[in-house]
C-alpha cells in the first residue's frame, strides 16, 4: 500500500464538523502503519488533514454510519437493488498540530484553515499524538523567570484503548485551580483522587527527601484514604464516633476557631436581639483581660449604629426593644457621646415594646452623625499607627469553662440594661448547655485535653510550618453526625483560607496547598428554599475558596457522585474536569452546558465508561480525551464489597463492636460468640481471593 495511513477522503466539511468517506480497505478498526498497528476506523480514534506548509487539522472520531444507494429498474414497476454502500465517518475537529522537525510537534487549539473536499484522512502518527496528549500546555510562568522548566507533564494515564499513548496534564494547571472528580459509586473517583495525589507525592523535586513543602488537605467524610497515604501500622487505627481523626490520631476543631458569624449559626441566635449579645460576648471571650488593645470599642460602636439603623429599615416591625439593646450597647463602646439627649429626642408612637419611631429623619440624622464622627476618630488614629484586630473573628483561645460560667453572656451588658434583655436570652442560653452537654459536639471541646491552646499549634499538628511534617493531612470526618459535619467543614474551609489571606500579597502564591473535599455533595450543596444553617456556612465558606482561593494559594479537588447537587458557584470555577461514569440525566446535562462545543459528542459516551475510566477535558491538557486513569501505587478503602466471598466465611457480622462504638452495654454472651468466631476465623484454611479484577473500584 503506497499511502498505509490514508482510510480515507473528505466529502463534506460543515463548520468544525467533517464527514470522510472511507475507502474500500478500510474495513478494519485497526490500520497497520509504519509506527506499529494503530486504531483507524474506531471512534475517538484521531485523523489528521494536511493543510500544507508542515501544518495538519487533527480531529476525533465520533460517528460512523453507512449509506446504502437504490437504483430503480426499468419499467413501470419498481424495484430496490442494493448497491454498493458509502461507508461515512464524522470527526470534530480539534485544533492545528504543526510540525517543528526532529519528530517534535506543535498543538494549536486554533484553526485558521479547515480542510477542502477530497482531502486525504490520515491516521495519526504517533509522534503527533505525543505532541497532543504526552507535552501538555505549560501553565503559570512566575515573573522574570529564567529559562529553567516551570511546570510538570504529570501522567495521569493512558487513553482508552491505545496503552501506548500516554496522557499527560499540566502539573501547575491540575494543582491551582479547582478540580472536578465527579461520577457514579464504584466508577473510580478516590482512586483518581489518590492517583493524582500520589503526583505530588512521589515526584522526584517534591518527595520528603526534597527541600519542599507541598501541602494537601483531604477532607475524607468515609474514611477510606488512610490506607493510600500512611502506613499500615497507622493506617488501621480504631474509630469511635463523634471524634475527628488526623492522620490516624484523635483531632480536633477548637469551638474558639469559630468567627461572631459562625458562633451565631451554631447556637441558632436569632438576628435582632441575641446576634449582637452573642457577638459582644465571643469578642470578650476572646479578648486577654490583661490586654484591652486585642479589639476596638470603636468600632464595635459602629455595629451597633448599623445594627439599630438596619432596625429602623426592617419592614418586619421587629419589637423595639432590640432597637433599645443596640443603643445600649453602642454607649458602652461610645462613652464620650450624648446617648441621653439622643434618646430623649426619639418621638415613640404605638405602645409596649412593638413602638415605632416617629420623627425617623431626625433619629436617622443623628446616629449618621455619631457613626461620621467615629469613623473619622478611627481614621485619625490609624494614621498615628494605632490599629486593632478583630478579637471576635481572631482565632483566640479560649478556655472550655468560660462556656460553663453562668454569667458569660449577663457581662456583656450593665446591670440595668441585662434585665431588660434577659427575657430574650433565656434560649440562646439553654440551647449553649445543650450543645456543651451534646456528646455529638465533643470534637470542639476536646482541645484542652490535647493540648491545644492556641491556634499555631492547632496549625503545626496539621503540617502546615513544618518542613519534616507530613505531606498530606487526612482529616477523618466520617464518625461525625451529619449536623456536625457542615460546621466541621465549614471552620476547616474559612481557616485555611483566611490563613492564607494574611500573607503578604508577595508572598501569598508561594506556598499553595490543595484541598480535597470527598463526597462534596453532603456539605456544598446548592442554595435551597429550606437551607439549614450549617449548610449554609459549608456552602459559603467552599464558595469562597472556589472564587477566591486562587489568588492566594489555596485549591480544590472537589468529589462528587452528583455533581448537579453541589453549589453551581464551586463547579462553575472548576478550569479540570475528571468525569468518570454518570447515569443521572440531570448530572450530564449539567456537564454538557459546560464542556467545549467541540468535546460534546464525547460525552455521549459517559454512560459506558468502565471502571477507572473517565473523560478528562479542561485547560491543562489540550484536547478533551478518554482516559484510563493511572492506578496508585496504595489503594484508598473503596472496594465494592463479595458478597460471594464474604457470604461463605463463619464469622457473624461483630455487633458488639457497633454497640460498645454507640456507648451502649454489651452483654456478656455476645461477647463469648464474638470471641468463638474470632477463633474459628484464625484456624479455618483461608479462601483463595487471588483471582479479581484487574481494577478493584
Amino acid at each position: 500500500m503506497e499511502q498505509p495511513r490514508v482510510i480515507g477522503h473528505v466529502v463534506a466539511v460543515n463548520g468544525f464538523r467533517i464527514k470522510v468517506e472511507l475507502s474500500p480497505d478500510s474495513k478494519s478498526s485497526s490500520r497497520a502503519t509504519p509506527d506499529g498497528i494503530q486504531r483507524a476506523v474506531a471512534i475517538n480514534a484521531f485523523l489528521t488533514f494536511d493543510l500544507g506548509a508542515g501544518s495538519h487539522a487533527i480531529g476525533v472520531l465520533s460517528d460512523l454510519e453507512a449509506r446504502e444507494s437504490f437504483d430503480p429498474k426499468q419499467g413501470e414497476e419498481f424495484s430496490l437493488e442494493l448497491m454498493k454502500p458509502r461507508r461515512i465517518a464524522s470527526v470534530q475537529l480539534l485544533g492545528t498540530i504543526r510540525h517543528l522537525g526532529k519528530n517534535r510537534w506543535n498543538f494549536d487549539a486554533g484553526i485558521t484553515v479547515l480542510p477542502t473536499l477530497d482531502t486525504p484522512a490520515e491516521v495519526a502518527n504517533p509522534d503527533i499524538l505525543a505532541g497532543i496528549f504526552a507535552s501538555p500546555p505549560q501553565r503559570n510562568r512566575p515573573y522574570d523567570w529564567d529559562d529553567k522548566p516551570f511546570d510538570y507533564a504529570l501522567e495521569i494515564g493512558h487513553q482508552t484503548g491505545d496503552e501506548n499513548t500516554k496522557v499527560k496534564a499540566s502539573f501547575n494547571d491540575l494543582f491551582s485551580r479547582p478540580l472536578a472528580v465527579v461520577g457514579n459509586t464504584g466508577s473510580g473517583k478516590s482512586y483518581t483522587v489518590a492517583s493524582l495525589i500520589r503526583g505530588i507525592t512521589e515526584h522526584e523535586g517534591l518527595g520528603p527527601e526534597a527541600k519542599a513543602d507541598p501541602h494537601i488537605f483531604i477532607l475524607d467524610i468515609n474514611g477510606e484514604y488512610a490506607n493510600a497515604f500512611l502506613p499500615q501500622e497507622k493506617a488501621t487505627y480504631q474509630r469511635e464516633p463523634n471524634r475527628i481523626y488526623l492522620n490516624g490520631s484523635e483531632f480536633c476543631l477548637p469551638v474558639w476557631l469559630m468567627n461572631g458569624e459562625e458562633i451565631c449559626e451554631w447556637l441558632q441566635a436569632s438576628e435582632a436581639t441575641q446576634e449582637p449579645v452573642l457577638k459582644d460576648w465571643w469578642a470578650i471571650a476572646k479578648t486577654a483581660s490583661e490586654d484591652s488593645s486585642l479589639y476596638d470599642p470603636l468600632q464595635v460602636a459602629i455595629g451597633k449604629i448599623d445594627s439599630a439603623l438596619s432596625w429602623m429599615d426592617d419592614p418586619r416591625s421587629p419589637a423595639s426593644g432590640a432597637f433599645d439593646i443596640f443603643i445600649a450597647h453602642a454607649e458602652q463602646y461610645a462613652t464620650d457621646i450624648d446617648w441621653n439627649g439622643f434618646c430623649s429626642a426619639i418621638e415613640w408612637s404605638g405602645s409596649d415594646q412593638w413602638r415605632k419611631i416617629k420623627n425617623d429623619r431626625h433619629v436617622r440624622d443623628c446616629l449618621t452623625r455619631v457613626r461620621t464622627s467615629l469613623l473619622e476618630r478611627i481614621s485619625a488614629r490609624q494614621n498615628e499607627g494605632i490599629n486593632f484586630a478583630k478579637s471576635a473573628d481572631s482565632p483566640r483561645f479560649v478556655a472550655a469553662a468560660e462556656f460553663r460560667d453562668p454569667r458569660l453572656v449577663d457581662r456583656t451588658t450593665d446591670q440595668e440594661s441585662g434585665k431588660k434583655i434577659d427575657q430574650y436570652l433565656t434560649t440562646l442560653k439553654l440551647r449553649l448547655r445543650t450543645r456543651l452537654d451534646d456528646r455529638r459536639w465533643q470534637s470542639l471541646f476536646s482541645y484542652e485535653q490535647q493540648n491545644i491552646r492556641s491556634f499555631q499549634t492547632w496549625m503545626e499538628k496539621l503540617g502546615v510550618g513544618q518542613r519534616s511534617g507530613p505531606r498530606v493531612s487526612i482529616l477523618d470526618f466520617s464518625m461525625l453526625a451529619s449536623e456536625v459535619l457542615p460546621f466541621a467543614c465549614a471552620i476547616l474551609g474559612r481557616l485555611l483560607l483566611e490563613a492564607r489571606e494574611m500573607l503578604r500579597p508577595d508572598r501569598r502564591s508561594r506556598y499553595p496547598w490543595v484541598l480535597v473535599l470527598e463526597e462534596a455533595h453532603n456539605y456544598a450543596r446548592p442554595l435551597g428554599k429550606v437551607d439549614d444553617r450549617g449548610q449554609a456556612l459549608s456552602r459559603r465558606a467552599f464558595e469562597r475558596v472556589a472564587k477566591e482561593g486562587r489568588k492566594f494559594g489555596l485549591s480544590l479537588i472537589v468529589a462528587s457522585q452528583r455533581p448537579s447537587e453541589i453549589s453551581p458557584t464551586i463547579i462553575s470555577q472548576c478550569a479540570n474536569f475528571f468525569s468518570h461514569r454518570l447515569q443521572n440525566p440531570d448530572d450530564i446535562d449539567h456537564f454538557r452546558r459546560i464542556i467545549p462545543k467541540q468535546a460534546q459528542r464525547l460525552l455521549d459516551q459517559v454512560t459506558v465508561l468502565a471502571a477507572g475510566e473517565a473523560i478528562v477535558f479542561g485547560s491543562a491538557m489540550h484536547v478533551p480525551t478518554r482516559v484510563q486513569i493511572k492506578l496508585p501505587k496504595r489503594e484508598p478503602w473503596s472496594a465494592t464489597a463479595a458478597p460471594y466471598i464474604d457470604w461463605a466465611k463463619t464469622d457473624a457480622f461483630p455487633l458488639v463492636d457497633v454497640v460498645e462504638s454507640w456507648g451502649l452495654p454489651a452483654s456478656a454472651k455476645h461477647h463469648d460468640t464474638e470471641k468463638r468466631s474470632a477463633e474459628e476465623q484464625a484456624t479455618s484454611p483461608a479462601l483463595n481471593t487471588e483471582e479479581d479484577d484487574d481494577v478493584p473500584f
